[in-house]
């Protein structure tokens, strides 16, 4: 084949002039990948892993302990009501039954409250009753006991409950065994029995809240 030098030498200038936009052009259409020139190679970016994220250990949930506490002094005595000033021994005594009656963290957070009033205010017995329902009320639950095992060995709670609703005669006034355990867990065994004593003399007109860390109802 004769091949024309003048025709060969037009054809190779047309190649090297179109070499130079040839990238663009090529690029545009998508045939060179980022529009890199003939020859060139791309970077690795870094690897991308698709692998889960080991999840963080959960946090244990800290101990409730109510055996842990020390309730602080009672306030003294005051004088007699027939004096025209303060209301006797009153809130000594309902102090010392918080102490005995309550576990001792809840002992603490009642004789807190007690302490807390001012001399008016301990005189009166609805504020002293609703300092032990605000202890009672923050005690650490005790769990129910577990199926086919004997309550009166494994749950003292509910034990103490049955005599509660059976105290008050299956009558509309019986609490519920939710309110019951709620309010007897942060008792003493001590405290639990004289709930059972004043619940059976008053579940009528006291109640659970009238008959809670009371040792001596009247």
């Amino acid at each position: 084949m004769v091949i024309n030098r003048a025709s060969f030498l037009l054809a190779l200038g047309a190649l090297t002039a179109g070499g130079a936009l040839g990238g663009y052009y090529v690029a545009d259409h998508g045939l060179l990948k980022n529009g890199l020139p003939l020859g060139a190679t791309e970077q690795q970016g870094p690897l991308v892993t698709t692998e889960p994220v080991p999840s963080a250990r959960p946090v244990a949930a800290p101990i409730c302990d109510d055996m842990v506490g020390a309730p602080a002094a009672c306030p003294a005595p005051g004088y007699p009501s027939e004096e025209g000033e303060g209301c006797g021994a009153l809130p000594a005594k309902r102090c010392d039954d918080f102490k005995k009656a309550m576990k001792p963290r809840v002992a603490e957070h009642a004789v807190a409250c007690l302490n807390a009033l001012t001399a008016g205010q301990r005189c009166d017995p609805t504020r002293l009753s609703l300092c032990a329902h605000l202890a009672l009320m923050s005690a650490c639950p005790e769990p129910d006991a577990p199926v086919g095992a004997s309550t009166t060995a494994v749950d003292d709670v509910g034990a103490h409950c049955q005599s509660v609703v059976e105290a008050c005669g299956g009558s509309s006034f019986a609490p519920s065994t939710r309110d019951c355990r709620a309010t007897l867990a942060g008792m003493s065994t001590l405290g639990r029995d004289h709930m059972v004593s004043c619940m059976k003399a008053h579940c009528a007109d006291k109640g659970l809240v009238g008959c809670e860390a009371v040792l001596d109802p009247k």
